[in-house]
């Protein structure tokens, strides 16, 4: 038994204490914040997967040699030069891979 203060309560492994109260003004920041990085992420990958696409199926790059370098599966790599081509050639107007 301890004195004094209390430890906070376990859930699992994870102590649980008293925070301050989130307003929806912080929560609303938190996620324009979040959505902003979520775009710019999207913007990113949309940029990766065109040099991809462009290195494997307009220079001759191998996939073996993309995926050294990317750590993406040769599957993966199919996938993206799949939809590259099929937005090149006018079939889709955004470059979008399932994941």
């Amino acid at each position: 038994m301890t004195t004094g203060t209390q430890a906070p309560p376990l859930v699992g492994h994870i102590r649980i204490c008293d925070t301050e109260p989130v307003t929806d003004e912080q929560l609303a920041a938190a996620l324009r914040a979040y959505k902003r990085a979520e775009d710019a992420l999207n913007a990113r990958r949309t940029a990766l997967f065109e040099a991809i696409g462009e290195a494997v199926v307009e220079r001759g790059v191998k996939q073996v040699d993309v995926v050294k370098q990317t750590g993406y599966t040769r599957e993966h790599i199919r996938r993206i030069c799949n939809a590259y081509v099929e937005k090149r050639d006018g079939k889709t107007d955004t470059l979008k891979i399932a994941r």
